[in-house]
């Protein structure tokens, strides 16, 4: 790295936290349309509503290797390449709108999600003082964050008035600027010569895969809401179930500085422990829900376990093995979550299909509390082998 920062809110930082914002903002621009794009395109329904959850599948194989690509090359380099793809993404997307051209266009970005969190987070680290590493990991993504309550809307209302056309070229245009951004930022790479080789744990760090499980037991309600909440809300006739989104991503908002600062103090039992118990109450709501006020605390219940938690895993982790191993650290996370996010919503639409929407949420609620033997077990065994 050019240099030690001093404070965390240098204007380096602050640059990632505006690309995060610009990039993030596109992505959750053209993901909520890009299924119903490409039905209006004549894509059978069925492809249609795969190709949103494409992106982690996609992700969840190349992560481990976007992981070793980040720690031992540029990272610098790695974020402009993960940009320049989701670009070349968004160019397909715009100018070419026939069904193979973005299904290849949905892969493509698939593999630039691999690399564009992972090399964001670990970029961001050359640019936090070591004593406030774990709130500024958990702060890089907050542009990210914001993006997250305030993207979907801007898409659906540019794509209502104005079409998906101009939906994509803001998001083209967006990304763009972001690029140009982090391409004027000062890096300089060294890599330790202890790095230069790449083992299996290069790719995976099996000390880190119990943060990993913990990640996506918290993680999977994210896609579990994006996949049924507005199916719950049609069935029970709940009117402005959309609210549910937007009641989490203003309180994450809220939320995120505090949840860094309470990692660096207290610790994450702290956090982890009340998450697993509140996540649990999330899916109970959403469960018995059956007017919009419940919904809406579920989606207090998101912000307060999943929301605060998660990015606090990473931050913990990273403290633990060093802003050097990053990449490896942030890869292994992601994709175990990744496999959660992927799979949760998959085995609950067959749970849902034969019980139904309650029993379903139930057995979520039941399955999330698990999470806290397991978190139990694996601070017994970090008192007798830490990691180092």
């Amino acid at each position: 790295m050019s240099y030690e920062p001093k404070t965390l809110w240098n204007r380096h930082f602050i640059t990632i936290l505006i690309f995060g914002f610009l990039t993030g903002t596109a992505g959750q621009m053209v993901g909520p349309l890009l299924s119903k794009y490409s039905l209006s395109l004549g894509m059978p329904l069925a492809l249609a509503s795969s190709l949103v959850g494409l992106l982690s599948g996609i992700s969840c194989f190349a992560r481990p290797f976007a992981g070793a690509a980040v720690d031992r090359l540029n990272r610098k380099h790695m974020m402009m390449l993960s940009l320049a793809l989701y670009i070349i993404a968004y160019i397909g997307y715009r100018f070419f709108p026939y069904v193979p051209a973005i299904v290849i266009s949905r892969v493509i970005q698939g593999m630039g999600s691999s690399m564009l969190g992972i090399s964001r987070m670990a970029f961001a680290t050359e640019f936090i003082p070591k004593d406030r590493m774990g709130e500024g990991v958990t702060l890089s993504s907050f542009g990210v964050v914001i993006s997250q309550a305030l993207g979907p809307g801007i898409g659906l209302w540019v794509a209502e008035n104005w079409g998906y056309h101009v939906c994509f070229t803001i998001a083209l245009v967006s990304s763009s600027v972001g690029l140009l951004l982090i391409s004027l930022m000062p890096y300089r790479h060294t890599l330790p010569e202890t790095k230069r080789k790449i083992t299996f744990s290069g790719l995976i760090d099996r000390r880190i895969l119990p943060y990993g499980l913990l990640a996506g037991m918290l993680g999977m309600v994210t896609n579990m809401a994006s996949s049924f909440v507005a199916l719950l809300g049609d069935e029970r006739n709940i009117p402005n179930v959309a609210l549910f989104f937007t009641v989490y991503a203003v309180l994450a908002v809220i939320l995120r500085p505090l949840t860094g600062r309470l990692l660096d103090r207290y610790g994450l039992s702290v956090q982890i422990y009340p998450a697993f118990v509140i996540v649990s109450l999330c899916f109970l709501c959403l469960g018995v829900a059956q007017s919009l006020p419940m919904i809406l605390l579920a989606a207090v219940c998101k912000t307060l376990s999943q929301g605060v938690a998660l990015p606090s895993i990473q931050g913990s982790v990273i403290k633990k093995l060093g802003r050097e191993h990053a990449g490896v650290a942030s890869a292994t996370i992601l994709i175990v979550q990744d496999a959660f996010c992927w799979l949760a919503p998959t085995v609950g639409g067959f749970i849902a299909t034969g019980l139904g929407y309650t029993k379903m949420f139930l057995i979520y609620a039941a399955f999330a509390l698990l999470g806290i033997p397991v978190y139990w077990l694996l601070q017994r065994h970090e008192a007798k082998h830490p990691i180092r």
